[in-house]
């Protein structure tokens, strides 16, 4: 996942989160891949996601690691199904909005875990003109 993707994932995360919050942006894991009958082992940045609150059949304190490489195939995947997501991302990172935070984490875990962003309502003016 391109470096400036990645980091407004997290900032959505962190100014949004109604249950998960990031513990570790910027953690490094190795796994061990199976590939033609020998297992590779591999190092790569992974996404740390803990429940600070009870929400659902998850349990406070839950964690779930998420690998820089299983966000990257679940951004492809999310760019073939929302092709308005296509064209605002070939503009800038910064069109990454919260719903598109809310997908990629959903695609990465496998449905797993719904963040269930919330975006407090802007505040309207009472009069929309000036005097």
């Amino acid at each position: 996942m391109r470096n400036t993707l990645y980091r407004q994932m997290v900032y959505w995360i962190r100014m949004y989160r109604t249950w998960i919050e990031v513990v570790d942006d910027n953690s490094y894991k190795e796994y061990a891949i199976p590939r033609n009958g020998h297992i590779d082992y591999v190092v790569a940045r992974t996404l740390v996601l803990r429940a600070y609150k009870d929400r659902g059949t998850h349990v406070q304190g839950t964690t779930w690691t998420v690998p820089e490489h299983d966000l990257d195939k679940a951004l492809a995947t999310y760019r073939k199904q929302d092709h308005t997501f296509r064209q605002r991302i070939k503009r800038a990172a910064m069109y990454f909005s919260p719903r598109d935070a809310e997908a990629v984490i959903l695609l990465a875990t496998h449905g797993i875990v719904r963040l269930e962003l919330v975006i407090p309502p802007t505040p309207a003016r009472e009069k929309n003109y000036y005097l």
